[in-house]
């Protein structure tokens, strides 16, 4: 055995606790190692010292004084009167529901700080959505309007009210509008690279326009011819009586060809 096994087994050697072969262990180690054999006669000796000790004697009044604490507990416990069934359930309630209000407070809390800090966009969105109203009530409410049939000038205008005293409504059935559904159709070797250009045309009362200016040229020269003969062939634009606007107007046009090559959009 090791010095550390032979230590921790002393005291069971001592009190003659162990099996016989762990004891054969034992002694042979004893008589190897002097450091062990030191231990083993100092615990020994310990012991033998506390065998001689005279052991403690009860007081003599140790009986009735236990006797008078236990009937001194009796008749206090008779004279205290029983908690009331309020009482009862109030303790019974109370750790269990500190912990939901205690919660609940807080949650109310936050809540309140995370309003706090989205008012200012909450107040935004209602702004942008009160100045929109008047555009969402005539596209929602108008009881002629039908999706399956064309856009007359007089709604499509009417549905541009806020912005068209500053830009002319195109008119929906004119030539120029019908070009531009041209440049969204496909088709082999026409209009297949994309191509933009900017020019001004004066838009008079009646709602023709003629091209004034043009400020960037594109670079199929079709594309200009085809947009001054969509001008040219009747009014491009919707009555100036329909949009509220002056007489006459010059207006900037930003015309742009893109190649699409499919019709499902």
């Amino acid at each position: 055995m090791s010095c550390e096994e032979t230590s921790q087994s002393l005291s069971l050697y001592l009190d003659d606790c162990v099996s016989l072969p762990v004891r054969v262990a034992i002694d042979e180690h004893l008589d190897r190692c002097p450091v062990c054999r030191s231990e083993f006669a100092e615990l020994r000796a310990l012991t033998r010292s506390l065998s001689r000790l005279t052991p403690p004697a009860a007081p003599a009044d140790l009986a009735a004084t236990i006797n008078d604490a236990l009937t001194i507990e009796v008749a206090a416990s008779g004279v205290v009167p029983k908690p009331s069934i309020g009482y009862r359930i109030a303790r019974f309630l109370e750790p269990r529901l500190m912990p939901y209000t205690v919660g609940s407070f807080v949650s109310v809390i936050l809540f309140g700080l995370m309003f706090a800090a989205l008012r200012p966009h909450f107040v935004a969105l209602r702004e942008a959505a009160i100045q929109n109203s008047g555009v969402i009530m005539l596209r929602t409410t108008d009881p002629g309007y039908d999706l399956n049939m064309p856009v007359s000038p007089e709604d499509f205008a009417a549905s541009r009210a806020p912005f068209a005293e500053q830009s002319p409504s195109l008119n929906p059935g004119g030539a120029l509008a019908a070009l531009t559904r041209v440049y969204s159709q496909p088709r082999a070797n026409y209009y297949q690279d994309s191509d933009d250009m900017i020019v001004v045309t004066d838009v008079f009362s009646n709602g023709a326009a003629s091209l004034a200016d043009v400020v960037q040229a594109p670079r199929d020269k079709r594309m200009l011819d085809q947009f001054e003969s969509a001008l040219r062939q009747n009014a491009a634009f919707v009555p100036a009586s329909l949009d509220r606007r002056p007489d006459t107007m010059r207006v900037v046009f930003a015309v742009q060809k893109v190649d699409v090559d499919d019709q499902n959009f």
